[in-house]
């Protein structure tokens, strides 16, 4: 099998026993919340059946005039809630899970987590039938998809470092935010983003290779500290104590924090060079 990483996203490919493939679902729900997976994932073998209840996580296999259903979801830690023919909850289960030894019947499978909008689909059972339903759960808040290219660069939002490196989802209320992307290598990017409301916002952003000549910086300190360092009216993503690399030359540095007024100040530095400032800022 293969698994491939892309931001906050897991896509699982190939064929694995079904033992095994729940031991794998197992393992990934100790993944971070915000941690998706797209199980592309086949069986190799049809199971032996064993009679009884399955473990919760493996790839059910009813007995003889029964059937099953597995459940996974791309998003793990979700609610798996099976009702009966009359509407009545039968049984509830996290995923990725199963439930086993069914009566042929129909049945309404309901998948719930916070955050996200509810499926609800309806399933016919026969004997001997076992089901995978292999789920997608649709974010309530459609935020904005933040690529980057090349990928793997470091997002601040407000001045507020994120989890993940692009590409990346943030599920974002709608409205306007500063976005700072910052990648080894790279001239970081900084501007206004708009979250747009009922649909998920995309933006993708194109990285500058930075020079290697003509690079210096700025050690930069304040009093208190943790002021946000804001470089020729971009935010660097980063706050003090912290040493900023900037373009040789002349540029306008602000410190901003709150309950403190701004301070602003310009400097130049030569390339290759260190230029120290240290600011004390006035309470408002």
């Amino acid at each position: 099998m293969k698994v491939q990483a892309a931001g906050n996203t897991l896509t699982l490919a190939g064929k694995l026993r079904p033992a095994e493939h729940a031991g794998l679902l197992k393992l990934l729900r100790n993944a971070p919340s915000g941690v998706r997976v797209i199980d592309h994932l086949e069986y190799d073998d049809t199971p032996v059946a064993a009679g009884g209840n399955s473990d919760e996580d493996a790839h059910p296999v009813p007995t003889a005039g029964r059937g099953a259903i597995h459940v996974v979801t791309d998003v793990i830690g979700a609610t798996a809630v099976l009702r009966g023919p009359a509407g009545n909850i039968l049984s509830k289960c996290e995923t990725p899970c199963s439930f086993n030894n069914l009566s042929p019947a129909r049945y309404s499978l309901e998948v719930q987590k916070e955050g996200y909008q509810p499926v609800q689909t309806a399933l016919q059972i026969k004997s001997g039938d076992a089901q995978d339903q292999k789920i997608k759960l649709e974010s309530l808040a459609k935020g904005i998809f933040i690529s980057s290219q090349p990928p793997g660069a470091d997002v601040f939002i407000n001045g507020a470092k994120q989890s993940g490196q692009t590409p990346v989802t943030l599920p974002l209320a709608p409205g306007q935010y500063n976005l700072v992307l910052r990648l080894q290598g790279y001239e970081p990017y900084a501007g206004p983003i708009q979250v747009k409301d009922n649909i998920q916002t995309q933006f993708p952003v194109v990285l500058t290779e930075k020079s290697t000549s003509r690079v210096a910086w700025a050690q930069v300190n304040s009093n208190p500290k943790g002021a946000e360092i804001i470089v020729d009216g971009a935010s660097t993503g980063q706050f003090t104590p912290s040493r900023v690399q900037v373009p040789a030359g002349t540029h306008t540095i602000t410190l901003r924090l709150n309950g403190f007024q701004q301070a602003k100040k310009m400097f130049q530095v030569s390339e290759g060079g260190t230029v120290n400032i240290d600011e004390a800022l006035r309470e408002k």
